[in-house]
């Protein structure tokens, strides 16, 4: 018999939508969440049996109203709660492909920013480590050891 490695795991996901013309990021300020609030990037839970892509789609759609396709994955972000015995692991996606009509959404306010307007101060808790996966090629993951809890860079590289 060998070693089993099942363990408890939260699937989320968030999407940097990006306007090529403009230079400006969807940006969302999310009511329901449990960290510090801020502006974030659309995106939300996989449902069990949903692929993870699928998700991401979905959950720009419910909470934007617009339709994204042509996805690239960035990396990922995970928090682990050590006593409970499990993990959320957040998937990053990000794509300047999207058509419809931008409309707000029960879960905060909705609207494009530029880009270099996102810093620590007005942004939510993480999110700035969350935006160097985003946006910066060597950077793929980051890892709190609480749930929730500040995010660290890792140091994987992506490869060129």
């Amino acid at each position: 018999m060998g070693i089993n490695r099942a363990q408890k795991v939260e699937l989320v996901n968030m999407c940097m939508v990006y306007d090529s013309n403009t230079k400006q990021v969807l940006v969302e300020d999310k009511t329901d969440v449990d960290w510090e609030f801020g502006h974030t990037f659309p995106g939300g839970h996989v449902e069990p049996g949903e692929p993870v892509a699928n998700a991401m789609i979905r959950e720009v759609f419910e909470e934007t109203g617009l339709h994204i396709s042509q996805l690239e994955a960035c990396g990922c972000v995970e928090w682990f709660d050590q006593q409970a015995g499990y993990r959320k692991i957040g998937f990053l996606y990000r794509t300047n492909h999207f058509s419809g009509t931008l409309k707000q959404g029960d879960e905060g306010r909705i609207f494009w920013l530029p880009l270099a307007d996102l810093n620590t101060k007005n942004t939510a808790e993480s999110f700035m480590e969350m935006l160097a996966i985003f946006t910066e090629p060597t950077t793929v993951s980051a890892v709190s050891s609480t749930m929730n809890g500040q995010l660290h860079l890792t140091a994987n590289q992506k490869d060129d």
